[in-house]
């Protein structure tokens, strides 16, 4: 009978001879097996060789290490990436324009940091919507480097809309910069919102005509600066006549107590200027030709404006008129009055100076009267069509009773014009009218009043590069929080935009250094004044935002570096004062 197998394994050493004469000596470990008589072959280590013609074995290089054992030997590298280009200009014009300093001085130093980083992110992305933060900030730096989630920045709405000393305390560092006749225009716009839990949202006047519920938004803003101060909201069925005595507390609590406030037609009334007048503020607003006693100034002064004297030096087609007037205006007593015989909440007049401005632009008038003969034509082919009067809008409605005469004779409307009522509507215009307490001059009154027109570029770019067409949140605090921080970001899209606006004044004009006003650096200046002129805020961001900047840091060394740019790109960073991190 045969030995029974032990089970060891055995370790020999063999030569091995390969076809080109070497041998190879090798260490194999075999273990026998039973079932197959004969002896497995667990492992082959190549120890040496020996080349053919010799008998001195010499050792064989090194087997290759695997990618895995390379991985564990070498030296860990850490290495970032991240869009650095748009970053810095806008960091840049947060430090600049003091914004980010006000922030921090008016709260604690992480919820000054969520606010800041949610109003960059706005700002960057033109008004992208807030959940898109959450993977944008992974190659964007932000002041809050923990990460801002949904639930954050909502957490942040709600703390940020019922802090009201946040609130007035950056209002009220905004306006400190302001001169001391600070030269403000108050006008609103209104939101449009499908939600039911806000209690400010009701019908009323929708400017963007959309038919839905609204919430007013009032904003102050710096003529002079170009910069927006300070705002609030109301809900949206209350008229904008009803909302200035408020601003002017506000204008007060700021330390404007000397302000001019800029208005539209919007906001004029007997009430409204009475109210002016007793703040001692200084007031411009836009008042209708159809107020009686502003027309009987008109139909007393026609022959007026034909004169050379009275054009517009910067508007040759506008003309303009003065007239000094003494007014009566009411007033509600605060507190009763024996020696007048007057109680508390009793109505009194009271007698100011009133400068009337009145402006007469033939051109306008030619346009106005081709729409209003367009307007009034077309009304009347709808009811000819047959269309029942009593079916058409109610201004159209009103518009059809006045200027209309309509029968209808077998079912068929006849409808003519009433021509003495139309020529009279006709006869005034191309006429406007401003009233001012402290505007004597009748063009730098309408130069004011014309610059006032730039609140309107900043609720254009409220509603469309800060996300502002749309709420999106749930209660009336924490929409106040979400618009304190669209607010930001609008201050320094206004900024940057002022700051473009003052570099394309310069941009290609020698100024007497020889450094500068060499062809090749006027020519270079021109190419970045004619880019900056076709290319809009966004663009110019999103242009600089193609920069990158890598950081790589191993245990010996680190370095940085930054996407090349080119000569014109790295002109205008020069001349913001921009420097690249890397």
């Amino acid at each position: 009978m045969p030995a029974k197998a032990s089970g060891e394994i055995k370790t020999r050493i063999v030569n091995n001879t390969q076809k080109n004469g070497d041998i190879y000596v090798l260490e194999r470990k075999t273990i026998y097996v039973p079932e197959k008589k004969q002896n497995k072959v667990l492992s082959s280590k190549l120890l040496s060789k020996i080349p053919k013609g010799t008998t001195t074995p010499v050792p064989t290089r090194p087997k290759k290490k695997s990618l895995k054992e390379k991985t564990e030997v070498c030296e860990k590298i850490e290495a970032t990436r991240e869009h650095v280009g748009m970053m810095e200009i806008i960091d840049h014009i947060g430090s600049v324009s003091g914004i980010d300093d006000v922030i921090y001085n008016n709260t604690d130093k992480g919820t000054a940091q969520k606010i800041i980083s949610l109003s960059r992110y706005l700002l960057a992305t033109g008004g992208q919507s807030l959940p898109g933060i959450l993977s944008w900030q992974f190659n964007h730096p932000l002041p809050y480097e923990d990460g801002i989630s949904e639930d954050i920045y909502h957490d942040l709405f709600v703390e940020v809309g019922r802090d009201e000393s946040l609130q007035q305390g950056f209002f009220a560092s905004r306006c400190a910069g302001i001169s001391d006749r600070a030269v403000l225009a108050y006008d609103s716009t209104t939101i449009s919102t499908y939600s039911g839990n806000q209690i400010e949202a009701r019908y009323g006047y929708n400017k963007d005509g959309d038919g839905l519920k609204t919430i007013k938004l009032l904003t102050l803003y710096s003529i002079e600066t170009r910069q927006p101060v300070a705002f609030t909201k109301q809900p949206g069925n209350l008229p904008d006549v009803t909302a200035i005595e408020n601003a002017l507390k506000q204008l007060a609590v700021l330390g404007l107590k000397s302000a001019e406030v800029i208005t539209d037609n919007g906001y004029y009334s007997e009430h409204n200027l009475a109210a002016l007048l007793l703040a001692r503020f200084g007031f411009v607003t836009l008042v209708k030709t159809s107020v009686k006693w502003v027309r009987a100034e008109i139909d007393g002064h026609l022959d007026d404006f034909a004169g050379l004297a009275t054009a517009c030096p910067f508007d040759a087609g506008t003309h303009g008129i003065t007239l000094t007037l003494m007014r009566d205006f009411p007033k509600t007593r605060k507190y009763a009055s024996k020696k007048g015989g007057l109680a508390k909440g009793d109505e009194e007049v009271f007698t100011r100076r009133i400068y009337l401005h009145l402006y007469f632009n033939q051109t306008r008038r030619a346009e106005e009267c081709l729409r209003f003969d367009n307007d009034l034509i077309e009304l009347r082919r709808s009811i000819e069509e047959g269309v029942k009067a009593e079916d058409l809008p109610e201004a159209a409605q009103k518009k059809a009773a006045k200027y209309l005469h309509i029968n209808r004779r077998k079912g068929k409307a006849q409808v003519s014009f009433k021509e003495a009522v139309c020529k009279e509507a006709k006869k005034y215009l191309g006429y406007f009218a401003l009233v001012s307490n402290c505007e004597k001059d009748t063009f730098e009154c309408l130069s004011k009043y014309r610059r006032r027109e730039t609140i309107e570029s900043f609720f254009e770019s409220f509603k469309q590069r800060a996300d502002g067409t749309r709420p999106r949140v749930w209660d009336t605090d924490t929409l106040r929080g979400r618009m304190l921080v669209q607010f930001v970001a609008l201050c320094y899209y206004e900024y940057l935009s002022n700051e473009i606006r003052s570099m394309k004044k310069v941009l290609g004009k020698e100024n007497g250094d020889p450094g500068h006003d060499t062809a090749a650096n006027l020519k270079l200046e021109r190419k970045l004044k004619a880019w900056l002129e076709n290319t809009p805020i966004y663009l110019i961001l999103q242009w600089f935002d193609t920069i990158e900047g890598v950081k790589v840091s191993a245990k010996l060394t680190a370095k940085r570096w930054t996407t090349e740019i080119t000569a014109r790109d790295r002109l205008f960073l020069e001349k913001m004062g921009v420097r690249l991190p890397y």
